[in-house]
């Protein structure tokens, strides 16, 4: 299988934005990370840093306004063709789930 570990860009200059609680994984997430093919880590840190990745326009106003306003956020992350992985972080920002779009 492809190894899916895209290198990332630093984004070490970025802050968190929001608290994002537990932190959980789906199932299929989680047996890519135990075969070492995906390392979420970095999406998350984009997530909670503001980055909607790879959502449609109006999501991406969404998230913002759900910033000020409170509401869930929902990021998405094309790693490669046919492979999305999502971020969920409740409204209440006691916990954020990552899964892949197909899970949805």
């Amino acid at each position: 299988m492809e190894d899916l570990r895209s290198p990332m860009p630093a984004f070490v200059t970025l802050q968190p934005r929001f608290p994002f609680g537990g932190l959980t994984f789906s199932s299929r997430v989680d047996a890519l990370i135990r075969q070492d093919l995906l390392d979420p880590l970095p999406y998350v840190r984009r997530h909670i840093c503001g980055d909607w990745g790879d959502v449609r326009a109006e999501h991406r106003r969404y998230n913002d306004a759900a910033m000020e306003l409170g509401g869930y956020l929902l990021s998405s992350y094309t790693i490669c063709d046919g492979l999305d992985l999502c971020i969920f972080t409740e409204a209440d920002r006691g916990l954020t789930a990552v899964f892949l779009l197909d899970e949805y």
